[in-house]
């Protein structure tokens, strides 16, 4: 379908009224999932001109699901400018966040434009920009937003570059944007490299052949991968997870499956939930099938499949963010699906039923009250727990304050607790054996150990028993009602680890 102006300027607006909902709704305070900590971490280490790996997180190969030694620097350096205005404050670098969201909801309105209607384009911007789970999310400072971005502008970049009305230059330029693209997008995380499997083998489905343009585009990435491994910051951590075994891609589908099904909360009751993933996912399958018709839309077909191929491959799950890139995808075959059934409708009961687009209709309401209802039940003033609470910011104070700089400290939340305190902070070995911690406590020379906040992860349940099982080598210097600091007071009882 042809863009005009008209329809970008609808789809802008779309944009702009879920721009306004967000940044007018930013809320105080982060959540204790401490991946946040060390991205800021290594921003302001960029920012400042000290050492990319210098984040007083000491990385536990035991413990490798905690978070490697070092992220990859798209981010970081996204963050690094605002880092160096701003300082370590939170709300301007959601406010980046937001201002990511509302890019790559840019993107993906240019991408659907000839795919669908006007309206019904400007209806995908709209479910996708007020899904109560992107809103929620938006107050995370992580990778996984901006990754977003550079997911969709290399997939529109490429998409425009393979159109054959092109002329020889524009598509030059297209495919070098969207090489830089892709190199962006594995800057930012690693999956990122999807996407050139997925830019080759939909060059071999439509031309059986190598374009030119797709040569560009991955020689665009090579070079800049190149200069990266040269210059920048190298990290193996990442290979101590990757252990992938059957049972494990088993579980990573039960449980992305669930996870997906996420943005369909409402707040009240889990069987609309999943009625309403099971209806979607139908709706879904229907719009994704019907783009097999669509000559420039293969991009589109195939870049969810090897996302997700790599997601339920990985063998740590982390919820419904990892689903991030395919969700707006997913939505928009949502609604070409109640595109596609309408026009059935009227091919069987008369083009006037049918440009009532019924199906379209009902999906949008339903989708409305499942949204509505789940805002209802959403704290929009702060961040109900985490970093900025009471008990958190008294831990930080004291660890800043009654600990020595060279101290080490064993805590469940280590990257957070070493960015507000600049201590060396370590996670406990993932286990449940009390012995192989003490043997990790004499080993890095650790002075403390900080339990919490409350029951946090496994790791905080462990330091919790632990401290009740040794309580006679483990001095108590600090409580509230999430966290404990207890001082280490010598070596473990003989008969307890001999």
């Amino acid at each position: 379908m042809p863009t005009t102006g008209r329809t970008s300027r609808l789809g802008t607006a779309c944009v702009l009224i879920v721009a306004a909902f967000y940044l007018s709704t930013i809320r105080e305070g982060h959540d204790w999932g401490d991946d946040f900590s060390q991205y800021i971490r290594h921003a302001s280490n960029l920012a400042t001109g000290a050492r990319y790996t210098d984040t007083s997180y000491l990385y536990n190969p035991d413990n490798p699901t905690i978070g490697p030694r070092l992220y990859p620097p798209g981010f970081p350096l996204a963050l690094a400018p605002v880092v160096r205005t701003f300082g370590v404050q939170l709300r301007p670098m959601k406010i980046e966040i937001v201002l990511f969201f509302v890019a790559a909801l840019l993107v993906l309105h240019r991408l659907i434009q000839p795919l669908m209607p006007p309206l019904a384009a400007a209806a995908v911007v709209l479910v996708v920009g007020l899904n109560p789970y992107f809103w929620d999310f938006k107050d995370q400072i992580l990778s996984d937003i901006p990754f977003l971005f550079f997911f969709m502008a290399a997939l529109l970049c490429l998409t425009r570059a393979g159109e054959s009305d092109r002329r020889t230059r524009s598509r030059t330029v297209l495919s070098v944007l969207g090489g830089v693209a892709i190199f962006a997008a594995y800057a930012t995380r690693v999956v990122g490299i999807v996407l050139l499997p997925t830019l080759v083998v939909s060059d071999l489905v439509r031309h059986r052949w190598l374009t030119k343009d797709t040569l560009v585009a991955v020689g665009t990435f090579v070079v800049l991968a190149g200069v990266y491994y040269l210059l920048g910051p190298r990290d193996s951590s990442y290979t101590d997870l990757l252990t992938i075994t059957p049972a494990v891609i088993v579980d990573n589908v039960v449980g992305y499956l669930r996870w997906f099904s996420a943005i369909w909360e409402n707040g009240y009751a889990d069987l609309p939930r999943k009625v309403m993933f099971l209806l979607s996912a139908g709706l879904a399958a229907v719009g994704y099938g019907s783009l097999r018709t669509q000559p420039n839309a293969t991009l589109l077909l195939i870049a969810p499949l090897f996302y997700l191929a790599a997601v339920i491959l990985w063998p740590v799950a982390q919820d419904t963010r990892l689903l991030i890139p395919v969700i707006p995808i997913f939505l928009a075959c949502c609604v070409l699906g109640a595109l596609w059934l309408d026009r059935k409708i009227a091919e069987r009961m008369g083009t006037r039923l049918g440009s009532w687009h019924a199906v379209l209709t009902m999906l949008l309401a339903v989708v409305a009250v499942s949204y509505i209802a789940r805002y209802s039940t959403l704290p929009f003033r702060r961040v109900p727990e985490g970093i900025a609470k009471r008990e958190s910011v008294e831990l930080f104070d004291f660890v800043k304050t009654s600990t020595r700089r060279d101290d080490v400290i064993i805590f469940s939340r280590p990257r957070a607790l070493a960015l507000f305190t600049d201590r060396t902070v370590t996670p406990p070995p993932r286990t449940d054996d009390p012995c192989r911690l003490w043997g990790y406590i004499q080993r890095v020379g650790a002075a403390y150990v900080v339990t919490g906040p409350g029951a946090a992860n496994d790791e905080a349940k462990f330091l919790a028993r632990f401290v009740r099982d040794f309580a006679p080598n483990l001095h108590e210097m600090m409580r509230n009602a999430d966290v404990g600091v207890y001082r280490v007071d010598g070596r473990p009882p003989s008969l307890a680890c001999s």
